[in-house]
């Protein structure tokens, strides 16, 4: 998919980092947020971006330590951290009640938002991710943050690189995630934006303990579409199913041709699922 509408990139000051945001315009519409995965960043949504933004105020949150956002003074990634900014984010823009749109490690950091601060979700969208994660994904994650290289000689190198390890995606999408994932080093090669204290932890085994999310589900009380990958390896279906019975007003749908990355994976489909959600 080709994205014709251009969004402006911009920073906010919250929970005391620089957050950076793309703000797809058409203020005075319903407030969409989007938040990405472990190795996402705003970019990641510019598809589905483009989709909403006729209907929908769309805004893309860099999340700390990722894209063009501070990296966390303190080292701290856990999902409070996460979620405090989100508070910070909302309460620097003024945004009372909001749809929520949160994808992997955004999805985690959703449902816990959603559960300590029901009031502000008008809709809430859990991308690929439950409360329990499959073993079978989050030890593919883990391994491919410890054993990428620290930098290559060209963004043709670390295009080739990540798309080896791609289903789905289209060349376009996983170009977009490449470039906005990079940055030019000092030596004149290409090397990784994120904070790299994200993979030294997967090095180190330093990871903090991932927090128990089930007791936030039932108190989130907005309804609530959970977004499953047909071919995903990260949400397991027991979970998913456990999931629609705890939170109060859920649904589910399952995107074919799709794998943990469900919307780079099937944009179409998953942009008619998202759609179809919040008429």
């Amino acid at each position: 998919m080709t994205t014709q509408v251009q969004p402006q990139s911009k920073t906010v000051s919250a929970n005391g980092h620089t957050l950076h945001y793309l703000d797809w315009g058409n203020v005075g519409k319903p407030v969409a947020l989007l938040v990405h995965g472990l190795r996402g960043h705003a970019h990641s949504w510019d598809d589905v971006s483009a989709a909403l933004c006729d209907d929908f105020h769309v805004l893309a949150l860099d999340q700390r330590g990722r894209g063009d956002s501070d990296w966390a003074r303190d080292g701290d990634y856990t999902t409070n951290a996460y979620v405090a900014d989100l508070a910070g984010f909302c309460e620097a823009l003024g945004l009372d009640r909001f749809i929520l749109v949160g994808h992997s490690m955004g999805g985690r950091n959703s449902m816990a938002f959603g559960g300590k601060y029901p009031e502000k979700l008008e809709k809430l969208v859990i991308v690929d991710v439950g409360p329990a994660l499959d073993s079978r994904g989050s030890n593919r994650i883990s391994e491919e943050i410890r054993n990428v290289p620290e930098e290559f000689d060209s963004f043709e190198d670390v295009f080739n690189y990540q798309n080896a390890q791609n289903r789905f995606a289209s060349e376009e999408v996983m170009r977009r995630r490449v470039f906005y994932s990079t940055r030019e080093l000092p030596n004149g090669k290409i090397g990784w934006k994120y904070d790299l204290l994200i993979r030294e932890q997967r090095r180190n085994n330093t990871v903090p303990p991932s927090d128990d999310l089930w007791p936030s589900l039932p108190g989130i009380t907005c309804p609530t579409l959970i977004v499953r990958g047909v071919h995903t390896d990260i949400l397991a279906s027991d979970v998913a199913e456990r999931m629609l019975e705890t939170l109060p007003d859920s649904r589910m749908v399952e995107i074919e041709q799709a794998g943990h990355m469900v919307f780079e994976d099937n944009p179409a489909d998953f942009i008619a699922a998202i759609k179809g959600f919040l008429e």
